[in-house]
C-alpha cells in the first residue's frame, strides 16, 4: 500500500466580483448606487418633466423595486418631491442650487445662489435658506458669517422643528391654526426635552404676528447668543415652501433688524415679481 499523499493542488486564485454595471466597459471603482443617484438627476435634466417610478425604472434598465426605494429616499432628503395624486416625482431646489454656484460664475448675475450670497456679502453676517420638510424646515444652503464672537455654525442639510426657528415659523405660518396646531402636537410628542416645547397659545399669537408684519424674529432658539429674522421666499407650486433669513449675535441683530428686513424683501423682490404657474 503507498503511503505517499498525493501533492495538493493549487487553488486558483478567485476572480474579484464586478458590478454588473461596471463589467459593460465602463471605469472601476464606480459605485453603482452613486451612479444611480446621478443618473437620475441626469435623466430629470433630459426629460424636463415630472417622472414616475415605472418610466425611470424602464428608461435606466433599473429594477423596479430600487428605484422606488432610491426615489423615496431623495425625497426624504428633499432633493425630490413626491406629487401623491399624480404618483410623479420631481426635483425640488436643492437640487438646482448643488451646482449653482458653478453656473453662477460663468454666466448669470441672478441666480438664487447669487442672492444668497450678495445678502451674506451686504450684511456681513450668516445667510440662510430653508425648505419645508414635513414638521421640520431644512437648511439647504448656507453662507456662514465670519462673527467669531458666537460658536454658530449650521450644517447645511440639518432640520429644525417648524415651532423653533425664524425660517420654520415663517413657513408655519402659511398654514391654518388647525393645521399648524396639528404639527405642533407632533413637533412637541417628539421633543424630549420639556423645557424646548412650545405652548401652543404663544405660538398662534407669534404665527398672527408674523402673518400682519411678513417677517419672523427670533433670539436664542437655536443658539443662546444669536438670533435670525426671515421672510417667506415666494416659490413656485411645484416646489416646497422656502424662506430665507439673516441671523447674527442678539446685539447685533437688534441694532441691524429693519436694515436687514429691508434688504432681505429686496432680495426676495424679483421671486414677488415673477408669475406663479
Amino acid at each position: 500500500m503507498n503511503s505517499m499523499r498525493t501533492p495538493k493542488t493549487p487553488k486558483t486564485p478567485k476572480t474579484p466580483k464586478v458590478d454588473a454595471d461596471l463589467s459593460k466597459g465602463e471605469e472601476s471603482g464606480v459605485i453603482k448606487s452613486a451612479k444611480r443617484v446621478l443618473e437620475v438627476f441626469e435623466f430629470f435634466a433630459e426629460r424636463r418633466r415630472p417622472i414616475s417610478v415605472g418610466e425611470l425604472a424602464a428608461a435606466l434598465n433599473y429594477p423596479q423595486s430600487s428605484s422606488s426605494v432610491l426615489l423615496k429616499s431623495l425625497v426624504k432628503l428633499r432633493y425630490l418631491d413626491y406629487d401623491r395624486n399624480a404618483r410623479l416625482y420631481a426635483p425640488t431646489m436643492r437640487v438646482a442650487l448643488l451646482g449653482g454656484w458653478v453656473h453662477d460664475q460663468l454666466f448669470t448675475e441672478a441666480s438664487l445662489s447669487k442672492v444668497i450670497d450678495g445678502l451674506h456679502e451686504a450684511s456681513g453676517q450668516t445667510v440662510m435658506l430653508g425648505m419645508r420638510n414635513d414638521a421640520y424646515v431644512q437648511y439647504i444652503y448656507l453662507v456662514q458669517g465670519a462673527n467669531t464672537e458666537i460658536p454658530w455654525y449650521i450644517k447645511p442639510g440639518s432640520l429644525r422643528p417648524l415651532a423653533r426657528s425664524a425660517l420654520g415659523k415663517v413657513l408655519l405660518s402659511r398654514e391654518t391654526d388647525v393645521n399648524a396646531m396639528l404639527l405642533l402636537r407632533r413637533i412637541n410628542a417628539e421633543e424630549s426635552d420639556p423645557a424646548n416645547r412650545v405652548p401652543s397659545a404663544d405660538l398662534l399669537r407669534e404665527l398672527d404676528m408674523i402673518r400682519q408684519q411678513g417677517y419672523a424674529y427670533t433670539e436664542g432658539t437655536v443658539n443662546p447668543s444669536a438670533g435670525v429674522i426671515a421672510i417667506e421666499l415666494p416659490t413656485p407650486a411645484s416646489q416646497p415652501p422656502m424662506a430665507v433669513g439673516i441671523g447674527a449675535a442678539i446685539e447685533v441683530l437688534r441694532a441691524n433688524r429693519q436694515t436687514y428686513l429691508d434688504m432681505l424683501r429686496e432680495a426676495v423682490a424679483p421671486y414677488q415679481l415673477k408669475p406663479q404657474r
